[in-house]
């Protein structure tokens, strides 16, 4: 794990969520308990924030006005590689980025496409990304017992060294 740069760490995480496709989105209820629901998250961008359609009227954009911080988790079961990303999350209702990040086959959901007021983005800004990729060899010794990760101290991102830390 020592020789792994930030750079090699987001490659890796790169390489895993692009396999995943989808994700886990996990947000918090107002009374304490966790939701997850599966979705299918665009990949990130260079900054490697993470755009996710939603309804404005959906439980999880009524989570995120109570709480802003969530959990995405990717799997690539065909090579047992995780990406987990801490991150605040916002509403955006910018039409140039609905029209952005937009899927066709959508329109079932959001009749009229990204100018349906009933469509919203979930923009999330991650600050840690903890994860493990045997095929980047993107795991802490031994034997990746632990995640390796990143973290965003606000003004750059940084490896965590110690497993401890995670």
């Amino acid at each position: 794990m020592a020789s792994m740069k930030t750079e090699d760490l987001f490659r890796a995480a790169r390489a895993v969520i692009k396999q995943a496709d989808y994700c886990f989105f996990i947000s918090h209820g107002k009374g304490g308990e966790i939701h997850s629901r599966l979705m299918h998250p665009f990949e990130p961008d260079e900054d490697f924030t993470i755009w996710l359609g939603a309804s404005p009227d959906s439980r999880k954009a009524h989570e995120i006005h109570h709480d802003k911080h969530v959990t995405l988790s990717y799997m690539n079961p065909r090579t047992t590689g995780y990406v987990t990303i801490l991150g605040t999350a916002t509403l955006e209702t910018s039409i140039d980025l609905r029209y952005k990040y937009w899927r066709a086959y959508w329109s079932d959901m959001y009749p009229g496409g990204p100018e349906n007021r009933e469509y919203v983005l979930i923009k999330v800004v991650p600050q840690r990304i903890e994860m493990m990729n045997f095929e980047e060899s993107a795991l802490p010794q031994p034997y990746g017992l632990k995640p390796v990760g990143l973290e965003n101290n606000g003004k750059e991102w940084s490896v965590i060294e110690s497993a401890d830390e995670l």
